[in-house]
């Protein structure tokens, strides 16, 4: 392998359980995680991951040993940054979610009434800050400068600026974010220290990649809001614009006044292979056996997070309209909901999971045996309902891109249809083939469209399902992720020319 590279997110790619002989690791299974781990073995470089870990996993003396250990069952290193409890809550929850998060997807509305008193701003400062310096710290402690740098999501905005500021001027670095970003109204609702601390940190970066040209659209448009100088369009086929803002006073190295950094778009593809080779288990048979209906029956299936952004509430008040108001489906349709549990710890978070409970109970009552609830961590349960769907919603208030929606094509087997939020990055590639919600707020509009999707003939199923498929498959994480590592040493080396005023 040739050259190395530094990956830094918020997840690392196993957690890790005691010390020493008794040491043991389980490889996480997010998505994120996930793509970034078929990324990291498949480039033909000497990886470095870095993350922070917080009690969960405390290990903050491997050893060489245990080290070794890791890399030998990765297949390239792996680095966790130890920090306390205390910190990693407030630097994951307060900030990360409980601000940034509702930010970035416009969750304020979605949100209010709960009870919840706001988290404190200064724990920015405190937590938020700190553990992106300490990522920014172990990276420059174990990379040479000229070592490409990719950063993952808003969990570590600020890292790029914390790498500058540790006499690394000069180092290719690149942020991607898998989330969409904020409208100037959503993100101002932060406090201005922190919206203009996270700005000013991304700016530090080379390149900016995001899912979606309408997240780069917002991410400038943000820009332009508070003062930086932004150009539309720029270098490369993926750019849409460029960046000036002002390099700190006395920066080491620093051969100007400005940083120009290039933003640009880079759709994350679901791993197609994986994808196929995880849907063959017998975990998932079994699971296909489980979920399986009486034939004459049509199947709605989703599968999510439970979390606010993935509108799951709503869309089980759309289906309380179908049935309603199409008397001829009720008893003929039965949906399947395999949620995730997330972030328990937030209170917003925990009042969303209750309401979700009690209209999953009232549905059952009026419509017995309607709906079915799976909840837990069951990665073949979700996969054997996603073969079994005639219907797939997808109906996010927002989301980067949203994998679901891409794999759901792939592995169905029923020539099933999808229902999509068109805040979704992905309706992006599948908004042609797919039944679209412009209003993913709007239940009339969501029930509806699931009424219309129940609806449509076998051919045009089939017409639909094929083209969703053609669409979403073929993935490759690799060569996703080399193209940014491409990108950013190019951007670095030869800083954009002919940046014109406008």
């Amino acid at each position: 392998m040739t050259q190395t590279l530094a990956i830094a997110s918020d997840r690392g790619p196993v957690a890790l359980f005691g010390t020493g002989p008794r040491l043991r690791m389980e490889r996480r299974t997010g998505s994120v995680t996930a793509l970034l781990d078929t990324a990291a073995r498949g480039l033909p470089r000497r990886t470095l991951w870095v993350a922070p870990c917080g009690a969960e996993s405390e290990h903050s003396t491997l050893g060489s040993a245990g080290h070794a250990s890791l890399t030998r069952h990765l297949g390239y290193s792996y680095t966790p940054v130890p920090i306390s409890e205390r910190q990693y809550r407030e630097y994951y929850d307060d900030v990360g979610v409980r601000m940034l998060w509702l930010a970035l997807h416009g969750l304020w509305p979605d949100v209010a009434g709960t009870g919840a008193p706001p988290p404190d701003p200064d724990t920015f400062t405190r937590s938020y800050q700190q553990v992106n310096r300490g990522i920014a710290e172990q990276i420059v402690r174990q990379t040479r400068p000229g070592t490409p740098v990719l950063v993952q999501d808003y969990q570590l905005a600020t890292t790029p600026r914390f790498i500058r500021a540790l006499r690394r001027p000069h180092q290719p670095v690149g942020l991607f974010l898998h989330t969409p970003f904020s409208t100037p109204d959503e993100l101002a609702r932060l406090p201005r220290p922190v919206s203009g601390a996270v700005l000013d940190g991304m700016l530090a970066a080379d390149l900016i990649g995001f899912q979606s040209p309408r997240w780069a659209a917002n991410f400038l448009e943000c820009c332009e809001t508070w003062g930086y100088r932004v150009h539309r369009g720029g270098p490369g086929a993926h750019a849409a614009g460029v960046v000036e803002s002002p390099r700190p006073p006395h920066s080491a190295g620093a051969s100007g006044t400005t940083r120009t950094t290039t933003v640009s778009c880079y759709p994350v593809p679901s791993d197609s292979a994986l994808l196929a080779a995880n849907a063959q288990s017998a975990q998932v048979r079994v699971w296909e056996r489980e979920l399986a209906l009486d034939p004459a029956m049509l199947h709605i299936v989703r599968v999510d997070r439970v979390d606010p952004s993935k509108n799951i509430l709503r869309g089980l008040e759309a289906f309380e309209i179908v049935l309603e108001r199409s008397p001829e489906f009720r008893g003929r349709v039965a949906m399947t909901a395999c949620l995730t549990p997330s972030r328990e710890r937030i209170p917003e978070y925990r009042v969303y999971a209750d309401r979700i409970r009690h209209m999953a109970g009232r549905l059952n009552r009026r419509f017995p045996g309607c709906l079915g609830v799976h909840l837990g961590h069951d990665l073949p349960r979700c996969l054997a309902a996603l073969k079994s769907y005639d219907v797939l919603l997808v109906n996010p208030v927002r989301d980067g891109m949203n994998l679901v929606s891409q794999e759901g094509p792939q592995l169905n087997t029923r020539h099933g249809t999808l229902v999509l939020s068109r805040t979704a990055g992905s309706s992006d590639l599948l908004g042609h083939h797919a039944a679209l919600l412009h209003d993913p707020r709007d239940v009339d509009m969501t029930a509806r469209a699931l009424r219309d999707a129940l609806r449509l003939s076998p051919d045009e199923r089939r017409r639909r399902s094929s083209g969703l498929r053609a669409a979403a498959s073929g993935g490759d994480p690799v060569r996703w992720l080399a193209q940014q590592v491409q990108d950013v040493e190019r951007l670095a080396c030869a800083p954009p020319p002919g940046v014109v005023s406008p």
